[in-house]
């Protein structure tokens, strides 16, 4: 399939990615009290499993989705390359999946595969992202903490090493209210509306204007009163508020190979540009592998980049879209988007999940490995509040009632 051509990606397709949270589940998370029924926030996970990464216990990948710590309260997740993070109601952070790079911290094996605790990290997070083979959290005083893969300045500490497993605090930046993981580099949003960006920056992904590395955070020069950042795996998006008018401006950078910019070509760019042709009021945009999808706030879906797998929920997978193309009608009560390396979810209003594109590894969840070029349900899926798409596998928060005691 022509996916598995024009994809970068595609020479660690077989067997990569990561998914959900633990088996027996965080114990500091879990509802203590006995006799009665709580509504308990768990992860629900399917896809592949290659590293252990739907954090059942086991290395087996599965079509529909599963069910992982009953009586746990999370809060949110995010599904990297082969590892996913969660924050926890009390603020903790857990890991599970590959730890090849430290991303799960450090005193552990190479592949977890039920959720363990980030050690090192104090006070209370209240965001994770998780990137190629290293992780980013967000703590509640707006200072980010990183580590893992350090090899292209991921972790922001100045420095260039193989890894660091114990998290340490991102340099230069205060104020953070957004974090957002790509393949190697990291971007964080600031209170003021500033984006900076750190890590490989080989294809421009930064934004800065150069192509060279960078250990430390820089400030993407153009962009201000920001409200989204997404950070794909080699290009960038983020939402701009106007003063003038009701339409969000969104800007993009970084590689281009298969339109991912939606600027009209294929041509690069290492700082951002504005693109043209989204009228409508934006929600939201999520990079990821060579393509971008944008939610509007009257729930119509936007697309552009490679669709070789129907990512972009077009029919037609023949030539990348090199401009945004209006491929889910407004009025759809979709609340929120997440792109992983070929496959879209959608969270519905309703509580329910859509998916869409690649679903080798069965990452659509509706018991199926054949790829989608239309939304299809995530099959039994109920009642969630987060979704996260990792690059072979998909994550999602839903609520469940959970007795304790008897």
């Amino acid at each position: 399939m022509r996916i598995l051509r024009r994809s970068r990606w595609l020479a660690v397709l077989a067997g990569c990615i990561a998914l959900a949270c633990g088996a027996a589940g965080p114990a500091q998370a879990q509802v203590r009290s006995t006799g009665a029924v709580f509504q308990s926030h768990v992860v629900a996970s399917w896809g592949d499993n290659t590293s252990g990464q739907l954090g059942d216990g086991t290395t087996a990948g599965r079509t529909l989705f599963g069910d992982i710590g009953a009586g746990n309260q999370v809060v949110q997740v995010d599904g990297g390359f082969d590892h996913s993070l969660a924050v926890m109601s009390d603020g903790s952070v857990w890991g599970w999946g590959a730890n090849f790079s430290g991303e799960l911290g450090p005193g552990l094996g190479s592949r977890p595969l039920t959720p363990v605790r980030i050690q090192g990290l104090t006070g209370v997070f209240t965001q994770v992202a998780a990137g190629n083979r290293f992780s980013l959290a967000l703590r509640s005083d707006g200072t980010v903490w990183a580590w893992g893969d350090n090899l292209r300045g991921e972790l922001g500490r100045g420095t260039v090493t193989s890894q660091e497993a114990t998290p340490a605090r991102v340099a230069v930046l205060n104020h953070v209210t957004r974090i957002s993981a790509g393949g190697g580099f990291g971007l964080a949003l600031r209170s003021d509306g500033i984006v900076f960006a750190w890590g490989a920056n080989e294809l421009g992904q930064l934004g800065t204007g150069t192509t060279a590395d960078r250990p430390v955070p820089a400030k993407i020069a153009g962009l201000s009163q920001v409200t989204g950042i997404s950070a794909g795996w080699d290009s960038a998006a983020a939402t701009e508020a106007s003063s003038t008018s009701a339409v969000t401006s969104v800007w993009t950078w970084g590689a281009n190979n298969e339109g991912q910019l939606g600027d009209g070509t294929q041509a690069g760019h290492t700082t951002p540009e504005r693109i043209a042709g989204v009228p409508v009021s934006v929600a939201g945009v999520s990079v990821g592998v060579q393509f971008a999808v944008l939610l509007g706030t009257d729930g119509s879906v936007w697309g552009w980049g490679d669709n070789g797998a129907g990512q972009l929920a077009l029919a037609s997978r023949d030539a990348p879209v090199t401009r945004p193309v209006n491929t889910i009608a407004a009025g759809s009560h979709i609340t929120q988007l997440s792109a992983g390396a070929g496959h879209v979810l959608a969270l519905r209003s309703d509580g329910t999940v859509l998916g869409w594109g690649y679903n080798g590894g069965g990452q659509l969840g509706n018991g199926t490995t054949a790829a989608s070029s239309g939304p299809v349900p995530v099959t039994g899926l109920t009642s969630v509040t987060q979704v996260s798409a990792g690059f072979l596998f998909s994550l999602a928060v839903h609520v469940v009632p959970f007795l304790v005691g008897s």
